[in-house]
């Protein structure tokens, strides 16, 4: 067998005070593509999407590539995962593209916690760990170790 692999990257950027921009690409043996969507701040919500294919394993797989636009106006809050995968994935849609955007929306919703909690200031970098558990845990209560077993 030869040696297999795949990679999954994603980036922010702040697109401007009221947008992120996530940027995520999948190659693997096969597979050579890429996903921008542009999320709303404020409202957590996709307003943008973008997927270009420039590698397949079969011309047909391109046409899975305009599912994307199926995902503007989501939410990104608890669930949004298992809505994602009804629209990418299955009969119709393409396993590696959800996983794409999958991973790209995980990303942006640990992001969109960060800012919420002011995580990036340099006052809260300044904190002490127990504050900055303090601060962030609403956010994020029983999604780890930390915030789950550190007392308020």
């Amino acid at each position: 067998m030869d040696f297999l692999f795949r990679t999954i990257n994603s980036y922010i950027h702040d697109h401007d005070d009221k947008h992120i921009v996530i940027f995520s690409n999948l190659t693997d043996f096969a597979h050579i593509f890429e996903v921008i969507i542009k999320i709303d701040i404020n409202e957590s919500k996709i307003i943008e999407t973008k997927a270009t294919y420039y590698k397949t394993p079969y011309h047909i797989c391109k046409k899975t590539a305009n599912l994307i636009s199926k995902i503007n106006g989501m939410e990104i809050r608890k669930g949004i995962v298992k809505d994602i995968a009804k629209v990418l994935s299955g009969q119709e849609g393409c396993i590696h593209l959800f996983e794409l955007v999958e991973n790209a929306i995980k990303l942006a919703s640990t992001i969109l916690i960060a800012k919420k909690a002011n995580f990036f200031s340099e006052d809260f970098r300044k904190l002490p760990d127990d504050e900055k558990i303090k601060k962030s845990k609403k956010y994020l209560k029983n999604t780890c170790f930390t915030y789950t077993h550190q007392k308020e």
